[in-house]
């Protein structure tokens, strides 16, 4: 297998903190070959990745007979099926709790890492000569997150993570959409932005989770 990454993107980081929940990384994981690419060099651009993934986005995975995953919730849901690790499934163990992990990671995707990052693209300098920015777009964007944090801080406040108290793939999601948002001077640590129970949530799947 070729895992086609980076280090920097949110839905590349997908990929690490489910590894390291179930106790893998990258580098030790059996017959996959881990190729980082360098977005300040825009090879995501370059011809040979483009025949690859013609959105020219990551991460990708490339299977042993040729298959292409060029969606990180789908790179994601193979590996946790495929690597045994600590035999923890992050994204569920049967019928009922793939729907309700689904629907929360949906709901932290939508609601938080997505407009996260739709407030880096059209508000964060560096993005301003690779997309058109669209003035006031990043400032609704982190509203809308705001709006949507006392929604995760009131299950938070009854349980430890998302689903009752057992770490799974929807908290990883909401992690890094948290975390994104420090680059926009967002502020997870907050209580008063994020919400008493959000920010006690963070401080704990940062530790386990963090950028060294």
């Amino acid at each position: 297998m070729k895992l086609y990454t980076a280090d920097f993107p949110p839905n590349t980081r997908k990929i690490e903190c489910l590894l390291k929940a179930k106790g893998e990384t990258l580098d030790n994981i059996h017959n996959l070959q881990v190729i980082h690419l360098d977005l300040s060099q825009h090879q995501q651009r370059s011809e040979a990745f483009t025949a690859i993934n013609p959105l020219q986005l990551l991460p990708v995975l490339v299977l042993d007979d040729g298959t292409i995953l060029n969606d990180s919730q789908a790179v994601c849901d193979y590996l946790d099926s495929r690597i045994e690790g600590n035999g923890k499934r992050l994204m569920g163990s049967d019928t009922l709790q793939q729907a309700r992990i689904t629907a929360m990671t949906r709901n932290a995707e939508f609601h938080v890492l997505y407009n996260m990052m739709l407030a880096f693209q059209h508000g964060h300098p560096a993005r301003a000569g690779a997309n058109t920015q669209v003035s006031g777009m990043s400032e609704d964007s982190l509203a809308r997150v705001k709006k949507a944090l006392p929604y995760f801080d009131a299950i938070l406040a009854q349980h430890k993570y998302l689903l009752d108290d057992r770490l799974t793939f929807a908290d990883i999601v909401l992690y890094i959409g948290l975390d994104f948002g420090r680059i926009m001077k967002f502020n997870p640590k907050d209580a008063s932005v994020v919400g008493e129970h959000v920010a006690r949530f963070y401080e704990m799947m940062h530790e386990k989770f963090g950028k060294k």
